[in-house]
């Protein structure tokens, strides 16, 4: 049962210009240029600790989008204090396919090693210490390090896997098993899977023959590398349906209800997304109004890019309105290449990388 909640924290806007965004080798600094929430209503009912209704609740629903694709616009430039700090949580850049492991991977011809890296990368929520490893020297030293070094990250989705399991062994063995009798199903294809019809066939496999309870999270997740590495093989402009952050994120933006656990749905024999109730429909034309946006500046891969973001945005908003925590900051190299710049700024030299982001975890990690 909802009830009126009040929110208790008076602060609940990133203010603009509050401090410097960091320094550049060359001791240049820049100024935060966040994105804020003026005129939200902060006086909106809550269940369960969460908010059952948009904080945008006054605004019309152009004024919500706007303020969507304002963050979308923001987004690569990373000048807002959050999207600049908390980069473990807001870790992709808007056109989620230009990411170290995409490059790595969209060259590999190898079926079952694109596999096998893509369930380890995933079910290992996407640590790049482990994955790098794995694939630079090799399976052992990779068990080796594992012995007194993090194997997976623990901020970015929960995965259940089968009660007893040791993670850390299961990491090589079991994706190594699944590639293994999965990667003939990406041989000779009359046409590339959609994604959810790909993730659904993983689904099953690790049901059926690794005893997981409820796989389908990290095997979307292995869907979308696969999709935005070879689009050949996994077409990364069909639909993905989303979770939990993203539908949070789509009833700031559209109000109403929340339709996390609402929607059914089907794939049929051709890939194809097949609404089955009216929440389904309901999802679909959202999602439809995002994508087609004239303001969108996605120019690719838009269902992929507005599941991701619309859960970012979610998170954004719910931090800046003082009911959701940022998660602990993690080294930049358990995420990226630590040479890589996740800014894309098209007018400012900034940069993210291992150096930049050094003084936010290094204090916490010194070996790193």
């Amino acid at each position: 049962m909802s009830e009126e909640v009040k929110e208790i924290k008076k602060e609940i806007k990133q203010a603009p210009d509050q401090g410097v965004l960091f320094t550049f080798d060359d001791d240049i600094t820049q100024e935060y240029s966040n994105i804020t929430y003026d005129g939200t209503n902060t006086n909106i009912k809550f269940k369960k600790k969460k908010p059952a209704e948009s904080w945008m609740k006054d605004w019309s629903e152009e004024l919500r989008l706007a303020k969507f694709f304002e963050f979308c616009h923001e987004f690569d430039k990373r000048e807002d204090r959050l999207l600049l700090e908390d980069y473990q949580i807001f870790s992709h850049r808007l056109h989620w396919h230009e990411h170290p492991y995409c490059y790595m991977m969209q060259h590999e011809t190898d079926l079952e090693k694109l596999l096998y890296y893509t369930i380890v990368f995933s079910f290992s929520n996407e640590h790049w210490g482990t994955i790098t490893k794995l694939i630079n020297q090799g399976e052992e030293k990779t068990r080796a390090h594992f012995v007194e070094n993090r194997h997976a990250r623990n901020d970015l989705f929960q995965i259940y896997y089968p009660k007893g399991t040791i993670v850390k062994d299961w990491l090589i063995e079991g994706p190594k098993k699944a590639a293994k009798d999965m990667a003939h199903i990406l041989e000779d294809l009359e046409r590339p899977y959609t994604m959810m019809e790909f993730a659904k066939l993983l689904e099953a496999y690790f049901k059926e023959h690794q005893n997981f309870r409820s796989p389908l999270y990290p095997c979307k997740n292995t869907a979308r590398y696969v999709a935005m590495s070879r689009p050949d093989l996994v077409d990364p402009e069909s639909i993905l349906f989303g979770g939990t952050g993203h539908f949070d994120g789509m009833q700031q933006i559209f109000g109403g209800v929340n339709l996390n656990g609402k929607v059914k749905y089907s794939i049929d024999s051709d890939g194809q997304f097949i609404a089955e109730n009216k929440h389904a429909e309901e999802w679909l034309r959202q999602m439809d109004v995002l994508v087609n946006h004239p303001n969108n500046p996605m120019e690719s891969q838009k269902y992929l890019n507005v599941e991701d973001k619309t859960c970012f945005f979610y998170k954004h908003i719910a931090i800046s309105h003082g009911i959701k925590s940022p998660t602990k900051r993690i080294p930049y190299t358990w995420i990226f290449d630590g040479k890589f710049n996740l800014a894309k700024n098209p007018d400012k030299e900034i940069n993210v990388n291992a150096d930049t982001t050094r003084h936010l975890w290094g204090r916490d990690y010194p070996n790193e």
